[in-house]
């Protein structure tokens, strides 16, 4: 029992004094934490009171971007951290060839806290990669779901086609099933919009993005609205009377009218196709006054065409009065030149493969509209119907058939 006492007194005696131990150990350490927190802010104190005025500054929009992510309130963006980092006083500034954490230049030059940490910043047309820093190409949020791991050109051009196909085939498959070629236009219309505005929001919505797109819009929706009101208030279109029923037929002017939309606007997805591209300049407010010319000149010709048959006394007559005693088709002479002026903001980027390619919208609206589905129709069809009146004669010699004829010149084209 005595031996047994003894060893219990002694292993009590032991564990005190390892208790004693670690508690003057731990108060130690939190002896040694408080000195090194204390001289760290001392440290942070200086730098922010001699040598940065900017870090408080920094530190909150530091702060912001870790609470609400990269890019909140415009901070925490790879801009952000450039513009930063150059605006810093020089004897704050690291020749290094990875940019570290403002903030913790600020306090002291140490490695950056993980809080405070360059993270990847997804923008609208970049990403910054963590390892190397270097701006690439990324592709667009919106159009990547049609064209899926595309180049932001390939998704504006590869989007917008398949996004303009999807909607012809919804119109064609509604008026087959009605047998109704009302709606034709409108469709045409409403793939024209939502591909540039689709193409828009994709891309960095650069000002010249901003100023086609608005033109191609604006163009359309006044088109459209006189399209639709047009074949609603006549009752239908006489060029789809043998096609309608028909409905592999009617499929093959559905899916034309897409690629007339895609090849017409392409000026417009190429432009905002673009990553980088030049500031607006002269050009293209000269190239915007010519559009505005082709908008007015071509509404003009439509209301007063419009106006003329909407008279009973003009009943079974052709129209020789306004913008069409000076040219034959002086509404398709304002498209032409509306689509001129498109193509001269989409020339104006300063990409060359840009230029080249955009000078296919108005070749093929010019063709189209004179060669194909315009002009050739309408000319054919007034010959018949006044080919042997004296006035429609006199009125075909001299008046120009596209080109409009000013006072004191002879007929052109």
């Amino acid at each position: 029992m005595d031996g047994a006492c003894v060893t219990a007194s002694f292993a009590r005696q032991r564990t005190s004094s390892d208790e004693r131990a670690s508690v003057a150990y731990r108060k130690k350490g939190k002896l040694w934490r408080l000195v090194l927190s204390s001289v760290f802010l001392a440290r942070g104190i200086r730098a922010v009171a001699q040598h940065s005025v900017a870090a408080p500054r920094i530190l909150g929009m530091r702060a912001l971007s870790f609470l609400f992510g990269p890019g909140a309130f415009g901070f925490g963006g790879d801009r952000h951290r450039q513009v930063s980092r150059d605006k810093r006083p020089s004897n704050l500034r690291r020749n290094t060839p990875t940019p570290q954490s403002s903030t913790s230049l600020c306090l002291g030059g140490r490695s950056p806290s993980p809080y405070f940490a360059p993270k990847p910043c997804f923008r609208r047309n970049t990403r910054v990669n963590q390892t190397h820093h270097k701006s690439v190409t990324a592709t667009s949020p919106k159009m990547n779901a049609i064209v899926p791991n595309a180049p932001l050109m390939a998704q504006s051009l590869g989007g917008a086609f398949v996004l303009d196909m999807a909607i012809q085939f919804v119109g064609w498959a509604g008026s087959a099933t009605m047998q109704t070629e009302k709606f034709y236009d409108l469709f045409g219309s409403l793939a024209f919009m939502s591909c540039a505005v689709t193409s828009f929001m994709s891309s960095p919505q650069a000002p010249r993005q901003g100023l086609i797109t608005g033109m191609v819009c604006a163009w359309t929706a006044r088109l459209g609205a006189f399209l639709v009101t047009r074949v609603f208030h006549d009752g239908g279109d006489s060029r789809f009377d043998a096609v309608k029923k028909n409905p592999g037929q009617f499929a093959v002017y559905w899916f034309m009218q897409g690629l007339w939309v895609w090849i017409t606007a392409l000026p417009c997805f190429l432009v905002n196709g673009l990553a980088t591209q030049s500031a607006l300049h002269a050009g293209d407010y000269v190239c915007l006054a010519v559009w505005l010319f082709g908008v007015v000149f071509e509404t003009t010709a439509d209301f007063q065409k419009y106006k003329f048959k909407k008279d009973p006394a003009n009943k079974g007559k052709f129209i020789d009065v306004g913008l069409w005693s000076v040219s034959r088709h002086p509404n398709y002479f304002g498209e032409i030149a509306v689509w001129l002026g498109v193509c001269g903001v989409a020339m104006s980027s300063a990409s060359v493969g840009v230029s080249l390619a955009s000078v296919a919208s108005p070749l093929f609206v010019t063709f189209l509209l004179t060669k194909v589905s315009g002009i050739p129709i309408l000319e054919k069809s007034a010959d018949e119907r006044w080919g042997d009146e004296a006035k429609y004669a006199e009125y075909k010699k001299n008046t120009p058939c596209l080109v409009p004829r000013l006072p004191g010149m002879r007929k052109e084209l």
